[in-house]
Formats: C-alpha cells, sequence, structure tokens
C-alpha cells in the first residue's frame, strides 16, 4: 500500500500512509470494543455457572489427549435461550501467576522435542522476517523498481503465505483421517504416524524455502522470476502451520500447551529480528559489490532453513509429554 501515494520520496504520502493504517486500525476496534468478551461471566446475557456445562472433546490423539469444551445458555435480545460456546473463560491474573509458577520449565528444556521446535520456529522467522523487511528493497535495489512497483511485487508471496498455511492445515487433517481409518488403527491417530505428518510438513515448510532462496541467489534476469522464487518461499513456509504450529498442542495437555508455544515462540522471534539487522550490514558491507549482497543473504538465509529442517527431522515427536 506504501506505493500507492506516490513513492519515497514524496514525504506527504509516507505521512498519509501511517494515517490510513492508524484510522483503519481504530475502525476495526471499535466493534471488538463494543462486542468482545473476555469470559461468559463477562455478558449480562449469560447466566450463573449452573447454566454452564463442560464436554471432553476427543482428540484422537493416543495418549489420551483431549479437550475441555464448555457451553452456557445465553438469552438474547429476543428472550430466547440459547447456547454460547465459550470454550472456557480466560484465567485471572493470580491463575495465570500460578500457572507460571507451577510449569515445569526445566522439563521443557531437557526436551527434544521442544527444541526442534524452537529450532524450526527460529529457522522460519530468520528467514521469513528478512523476506518481510527487504524484499521491496530488493526489487528497488535489483531491478530499479520504484516504491510502488515493490509494493505491488512484493504482495504476491504474502498471498502464496495465505493460501499455504489454509492448504497444509486442511491437508494434514486430511491426512490423519485417513492414515488412521484402517481396521488395525481403530480410528485412533498414533504418535508414530502424527510425527510423521508433523515431520513431512515442517520438511516441506523448510527445504521449499531453502531451494526458492538458493535458486534465487543466482538473482534472476526478470524481476517477474523473483517474485515467483519469493512466492514460493513464502508459501511453502507457511506450511508449518501443520508442522512446528501444531506440534505444542500434541506434546503438552490444554494446561501447558500455550506457554509452551511462547516458549518455542520467544527465541525464534528475537532470531527474526535479528536476522533483518544482519541482512542490513551484509549489504551494507558488500555495497560496492554489484549484487553480490544479495546473493549471499539468500545463500545464508537457504542454508539457515536447511539447518532448521534437519534439527527438526532428528529431535521432534509428537509423544505427549506434559499434563
Amino acid at each position: 500500500m506504501s506505493g500507492l501515494d506516490g513513492g519515497a520520496a514524496d514525504i506527504e504520502g509516507w505521512r498519509g500512509m501511517f494515517y490510513i493504517y492508524g484510522v483503519a486500525g481504530l475502525v476495526w476496534l471499535l466493534p471488538w470494543y463494543f462486542l468482545a468478551k473476555d469470559s461468559p461471566s463477562a455478558n449480562n446475557n449469560i447466566g450463573s455457572a449452573e447454566d454452564c456445562t463442560e464436554t471432553l472433546v476427543n482428540t484422537m490423539i493416543e495418549d489420551d489427549a483431549s479437550l475441555v469444551f464448555q457451553e452456557c445458555l445465553v438469552e438474547t435480545d429476543a428472550g430466547e435461550i440459547t447456547k454460547d460456546n465459550a470454550g472456557g473463560a480466560f484465567k485471572r491474573i493470580q491463575d495465570i501467576q500460578l500457572l507460571v509458577q507451577s510449569a515445569p520449565w526445566s522439563d521443557f528444556l531437557r526436551s527434544r522435542g521442544v527444541w526442534g521446535m524452537m529450532l524450526a520456529h527460529g529457522a522460519k522467522n530468520f528467514e521469513l522476517y528478512n523476506l518481510l523487511a527487504w524484499t521491496p528493497t530488493f526489487f528497488n535495489q535489483q531491478y530499479g523498481l520504484n516504491t510502488k512497483e515493490s509494493a505491488l511485487f512484493s504482495i504476491g508471496p504474502s498471498i502464496c503465505g495465505m493460501i499455504g498455511g489454509l492448504t497444509a492445515g486442511n491437508l494434514a487433517d486430511f491426512m490423519l483421517v485417513k492414515l488412521s481409518s484402517g481396521d488395525s488403527n481403530n480410528g485412533i491417530v498414533t504418535t508414530e504416524t502424527r510425527t510423521n505428518v508433523r515431520k513431512i510438513f515442517q520438511s516441506v515448510a523448510l527445504f521449499g524455502p531453502a531451494t526458492c532462496l538458493f535458486l534465487l541467489s543466482s538473482l534472476p534476469e526478470q524481476a517477474t522470476t523473483a517474485q515467483i522464487l519469493l512466492g514460493g518461499a513464502v508459501g511453502l513456509q507457511a506450511m508449518d502451520a501443520a508442522g512446528f504450529g501444531a506440534a505444542t498442542q500434541e506434546k503438552a495437555g490444554e494446561r501447558w500447551a500455550g506457554l509452551l508455544y511462547s516458549l518455542t515462540s520467544l527465541p525464534g522471534v528475537m532470531i527474526g529480528s535479528i536476522s533483518v539487522s544482519v541482512t542490513g550490514q551484509i549489504l551494507d558491507m558488500m555495497s560496492s559489490e554489484e549484487g553480490s549482497g544479495w546473493t549471499t543473504v539468500f545463500q545464508l538465509n537457504s542454508m539457515v532453513c536447511v539447518v532448521g529442517a534437519f534439527c527438526f527431522l532428528f529431535l521432534y515427536d509428537s509423544k505427549k509429554e506434559f499434563d
């Protein structure tokens, strides 16, 4: 969108861009502020706790991981009584503090699977943050595109990422259902099967971008070719929605799944943020050598993806460890 207002030279255009984003955020906030509730008890139309029931939902995991599905009776404006699927109330601050204090931190850090997820997450962010931050600059420096043209060329990879993530989730579920439908499995997805599915998708999500970025390091003559390779990298990395993205729910029960994802996510965010700075340093150091800076950047990102993929393959399994 930044390229639609006249380009980097137009200071007023950049200021207008930030105004547009700010106003859009405020418009989006209004319905959320009036309609969103922290818990069923915060909704005046929901009755007492006696009006809520809890149901265990079988997740087909071999070692009996289940989810608690909460339904509450709600009185509508028309006076009708309906069910509200609350999914559980948010914990109070005291409960969160107790949760953090009682978390099995040492067990988390000793788990091979957790390290596999953490390293895969870090490798993904190293590549993704770079592409998000530097793609417009790449098109500008390598192909001479202006801000508007660079912005338009940068939209394609993001669309590919959206498609890749949605495809991965649905395809993984389809594979799990098919593999568990045999007579010998009685409809239960075994830990081995689930592990293999996670590894397949995580391999695609890291080896795929590694291949695209390695090819991109040769700096194709056409900007369209570069866009296709970048689209492939971002689209394939989104496949990790069925890789480490779903793994914490299998390694931990309901109590620890969210915290475990945070633990694996924090180092990944730090690695991704650092990678953006590293890319800038590489480009500055090699600015006198035409194109070589981008070649080094893409080769480095490709190598990091390969390392992260192998870490996940060797370390991860879907066996539940934390209740």
